[in-house]
């Protein structure tokens, strides 16, 4: 990211001058994919002090200067709103920065804006609409205007794919941060549970981890040691990676007649066969595992959303009372607000009204994650041990980021080519709890062999089949396989 400062070819200044010029004239283009909800207005003085800095002698880092954007639910200590995308929660800017915001800072970064993202994370409506924001309007994807766009770090992800920002910040709960990356072509990690510190982040439930969308698995790697304040996760970036590494993967049935006429099924199978390929052209050796969902019993997938529901009530309770500045202070309230503000067409408020109802005790839904936990990570935890992976990939669409979610578990969305209509494809390597620098590096040893990132098209219209519905924050029995 910082190599051409470094050269002394560009400088902070220019690239925030230039991300601001993009911003400008493509992504709110009449054509663009509205990324940004906010721009800082004081990003260009805060470039200029990097610079003023590097003449100096004084390079903080790999991040130095580099312009980054955060989706809107990271807490900044400056004149934007942190607001999750509602218009009734903007007023009074934050008081502090998130504690992740503050490491970056520290490492030299220039926060350019706030992204765009599904409203209140998705937790609004029966219908949630992907990357739409009553603050921000609807989010696009930018390699197909009309495809599925992901949320709920719908503007992280397409900030990163149109070339705006090298580096923007998500939040997940179950999907927001590498369904979006998937989608939209680019990098997308999401950090295990408790790795990065949410204070300051405005969080739907414990299960919340925070992640990152780059352009490739190096920038990735960087910006986790930065919010860790460590330098552990570039040490595995290696040319032979994959060498000897054990991953586990499931294998697909042939597609059926009617799934092989979806040019997003049709990808996703066959760049997946040919991602395998690719691992054990350099190295890697493949073991095949058992589907992730066997064993889990059909009640869990129930208990989880009470458990995952009740704590967005709680949480969300908890912030709009703690934090000062804003128009409303109870979900009751918000409910309210969005009742005498409604614009024709927006989407309902169903979940957050079934959510405000809730009833669920502390003790119960702390009895509920105990028990749900240690069911998704066995899903986990059991083929790495008795196979002794390394890791585990899958395609995308076997949605096996649901389980790593569910266990509070790491993984990383890769971009594996495109389908016959311009739209991504991806694969996901994954693991247990805090292995994120054996996936940075399996996934690094791919990028390499493999380069599949390519520059968004803005091709205009809707693919054949729309790609699956993304429910991110909605646990159901995951479709496996095709």
């Amino acid at each position: 990211m910082s190599g051409e400062m470094a050269k002394g070819g560009v400088t902070s200044e220019s690239l925030v001058k230039d991300s601001f010029k993009q911003i400008a004239n493509i992504d709110q283009g009449l054509q663009g994919g509205n990324a940004f909800v906010e721009t800082n207005p004081d990003a260009l003085k805060e470039a200029k002090a990097r610079d003023q800095e590097r003449a100096k002698g004084q390079v903080r880092g790999y991040l130095h200067g580099v312009p980054i954007a955060l989706k809107d639910v990271f807490e900044t200590n400056d004149r934007m709103q942190t607001s999750a995308g509602s218009k009734a929660l903007t007023g009074g800017p934050a008081t502090k920065n998130a504690k992740v915001v503050d490491n970056l800072l520290k490492a030299g970064v220039v926060v350019v804006g706030k992204t765009n993202m599904s409203e209140l994370s998705n937790f609004r409506s029966d219908y949630p609409v992907d990357g739409w924001s009553s603050r921000g309007g609807q989010t696009l994807n930018p390699h197909r205007l009309g495809g599925q766009v992901a949320g709920s770090s719908s503007g992280s992800a397409v900030a990163v794919a149109q070339g705006h920002v090298p580096l923007a910040l998500g939040v997940e709960t179950n999907g927001s941060v590498i369904a979006p990356a998937a989608y939209n072509g680019v990098f997308g990690l999401k950090a295990t549970m408790g790795l990065l510190s949410t204070e300051g982040v405005m969080t739907s439930s414990r299960q919340d981890s925070i992640g990152t969308f780059t352009r490739n698995v190096c920038d990735a790697a960087e910006a986790l040691n930065a919010m860790t304040e460590t330098k552990a996760y570039t040490v595995g970036l290696s040319s032979d990676a994959l060498k000897g590494k054990r991953i586990g993967y499931t294998s697909l049935p042939e597609l059926s007649a009617e799934d092989a006429k979806d040019p997003a099924k049709r990808a996703d199978y066959k760049h997946y066969q040919e991602a395998l390929e690719v691992l054990k052209s350099q190295g890697a050796i493949l073991v095949p595992v058992g589907r992730l969902d066997e064993g889990v019993p059909e009640e869990t997938y129930a208990e989880y959303n009470e458990a995952l529901f009740s704590d967005v009530k709680q949480k969300l309770e908890e912030y709009l009372a703690g934090r000062e500045g804003l128009p409303v202070k109870s979900i009751s309230e918000l409910i309210a607000f969005n009742n005498r503000n409604q614009q024709s067409g927006e989407p309902d408020q169903n979940v957050l009204k079934m959510i405000n109802n809730l009833e669920t005790t502390a003790e119960k839904r702390d009895e509920l994650w105990a028990a749900i936990l240690p069911i998704f990570q066995k899903t986990i935890d059991d083929p790495m041990k008795e196979h002794k992976l390394d890791a585990m990939v899958s395609n995308f669409l076997s949605h096996n980021y649901f389980f790593s979610a569910a266990a509070g578990y790491p993984g990383i969305s890769v971009p594996s080519g495109m389908d016959d209509e311009g739209m991504p494809t991806a694969l996901y390597f994954y693991g247990p709890g805090n292995s994120e620098a054996t996936l940075l590096s399996v996934a690094y040893g791919y990028e390499q062999a493999s380069p599949a990132i390519q520059k968004p098209a803005f091709l205009p219209g809707t693919p054949f089949t729309p790609a699956p519905e993304i429910e991110d924050e909605v646990a159901e029995a995951p479709a496996t396989g095709t």
